[in-house]
C-alpha cells in the first residue's frame, strides 16, 4: 500500500506541459460539464472501497455506460447541477477500455450532445 507522500509524488509527474494531477483535474471537470449538458440519464454512487471518491455514471442509450471516479469534493456540485439524475442503476461491468471505445463510437455518431 502506498503512503500519501508516494501518491502525491506520482501526481506531480509531468510530460513537460501538465502534471498527472492537472490532467485528472481537467478530466474531472470536463466529465462533470458533459453530465450537466447532456440529455442522457446520469446517477452517482459513493465508492464503498474509497470514501474520498464517488462514481458518476452517464448512461448513453446506444453505447452503454460511461463512468469515472471523481473526488468527493465535487459531489455537492454534481447534485445541484446535473439535471437528468435517475435512480441508481446497476453498473454494466464496463472497463476503462470499454469507456474509451464507447466515447469513440459516440464521437463518430455525432457526439453525446446530439439530438437523436
Amino acid at each position: 500500500m502506498e503512503d500519501n507522500a508516494t501518491q502525491q509524488n506520482k501526481g506531480s509527474i509531468s510530460d513537460g506541459y501538465h502534471t498527472f494531477d492537472e490532467l485528472y483535474e481537467h478530466r474531472n471537470l470536463l466529465f462533470i460539464n458533459l453530465c450537466m449538458t447532456t440529455q442522457f440519464p446520469i446517477w452517482w454512487k459513493i465508492d464503498e472501497d474509497c470514501k474520498d471518491y464517488f462514481c458518476l455514471y452517464l448512461d448513453t442509450s446506444d453505447f452503454g455506460q460511461i463512468s469515472y471516479h471523481l473526488p468527493i469534493k465535487y459531489l455537492k456540485f454534481v447534485k445541484m447541477n446535473c439535471l437528468h439524475k435517475v435512480e441508481s442503476r446497476e453498473w454494466d461491468g464496463h472497463t476503462s477500455i470499454d469507456v474509451a471505445k464507447r466515447l469513440y463510437k459516440c464521437m463518430r455518431n455525432g457526439g453525446l450532445l446530439a439530438d437523436d
